[in-house]
């Protein structure tokens, strides 16, 4: 079993760099967010039901990438994102959502804050609610009793933050 570090948080905060940065410098695999291909197959295109499916997707790839990673584990999101997405966009969260974000548990989240200028790009849709989206991941952190931290800053103060929270985790 490895320990998984899951990189979280609203649209354009970073998330993927900071994988990409963390798998470099920790030599482990990291986890891409299964959802850009779902919906780049779709055009962007989605409804409620997708979310279950970009949900197991999602976990088909951390399950994966896990069979093969040794110690540690980058992951480009997780369940929290799709529980987050489905409440705000449709008031409502399928059941097994949820379930599978329970076994999210004795791993660290990192939470990337929306400090960071916004970069448009074709898939992603919350410009403006980025601030409020961040307190709902804060919210749901807490309420599942998930260990998290929060990354801010700019360029490598936010690797090294990030590289920071998940020494003190690992020790």
């Amino acid at each position: 079993m490895c320990e998984k570090i899951y990189i979280t948080g609203p649209e354009s905060t970073g998330k993927t760099s900071l994988c990409k940065a963390l798998a470099k410098h920790y030599a482990c695999a990291w986890v891409p967010e299964y959802a850009r291909q779902y919906l780049t197959e779709t055009g962007g295109e989605y409804n409620y039901s997708d979310l279950e499916a970009i949900s197991v997707g999602q976990m088909e790839w951390q399950n994966n990438f896990e069979r093969a990673a040794k110690k540690m584990l980058i992951l480009d999101t997780g369940q929290e994102v799709l529980q987050i997405w489905s409440s705000h966009k449709y008031g409502k969260v399928d059941e097994s959502i949820t379930e599978r974000l329970k076994e999210q548990a004795g791993a660290l989240h990192l939470l990337c804050s929306p400090d960071l200028a916004w970069e448009p790009d074709a898939l992603r849709e919350s410009a403006h609610e980025r601030d409020i989206l961040f307190e709902k991941y804060e919210t749901l952190l807490t309420k599942h009793n998930l260990e998290y931290g929060i990354i801010e800053g700019q360029g490598m103060a936010r690797v090294e933050k990030a590289k920071g929270l998940i020494d003190q985790f690992l020790a």
